[in-house]
């Protein structure tokens, strides 16, 4: 990941930030970063990038 503490996205479910540190899977595709991350509200792994 590119730099500590940066927002990654929005959970598509309820709508809270998703930080660096809640990703649980990072992968590659299409030349782009994507990730998996642990939503710190609802608790649902999520794509912040939905």
């Amino acid at each position: 990941m590119s730099s500590q503490n940066s927002r990654l996205g929005d959970c598509p479910r309820c709508g809270a930030t998703i930080h660096d540190w809640h990703v649980l899977v990072e992968y590659e595709t299409n030349g782009r970063h994507r990730y998996w991350a642990d939503c710190p509200d609802c608790g649902d792994v999520v794509d912040p990038d939905a």
